[in-house]
């Protein structure tokens, strides 16, 4: 893995945490990010996988992602479509989002999704390399 990391100007702002730290961090921040801009988002269901990809790629370009998958689940979204319209938003029981930071030498794989036991959107760590 190649080593990223702030620049010298910025690292002083993160002086107290290790890289896996930091990496952590990051990925906390993209998944708050990508929840907090998507939900109520207008998608239309025969552009899905097309919408997908775009917000994947654009939340991507925050520094230090090295991959994010977001996927939208269109059996929730369909369940409350606008009609005649046929649309319907974007709600935190459907999306599923998956975010890989790498930071110095580590990796962290997080993701975010819909707990139905929990009732909740949780955001959690997978794993940390």
């Amino acid at each position: 893995m190649v080593s990223k990391r702030h620049n010298p100007s910025a690292l002083k702002y993160f002086s107290e945490l290790t890289d896996r730290e930091h990496a952590i961090f990051e990925a906390g921040v993209s998944l708050g990010a990508i929840f907090h801009q998507l939900v109520g988002m207008p998608v239309n269901l025969w552009k899905k996988e097309e919408l997908e990809r775009a917000l994947s790629n654009a939340f991507c370009t925050q520094p230090f992602r090295a991959d994010i998958e977001i996927k939208i689940n269109a059996e929730k979204i369909a369940r409350g479509l606008i009609e005649p319209y046929n649309y319907g938003v974007i709600t935190p029981e459907s999306l599923d989002v998956k975010v890989i930071v790498e930071y110095g030498d580590v990796k962290v794989k997080a993701r975010m999704r819909w707990i139905d036991e929990l009732g909740y959107p949780l955001m959690y760590i997978e794993d940390v390399t």
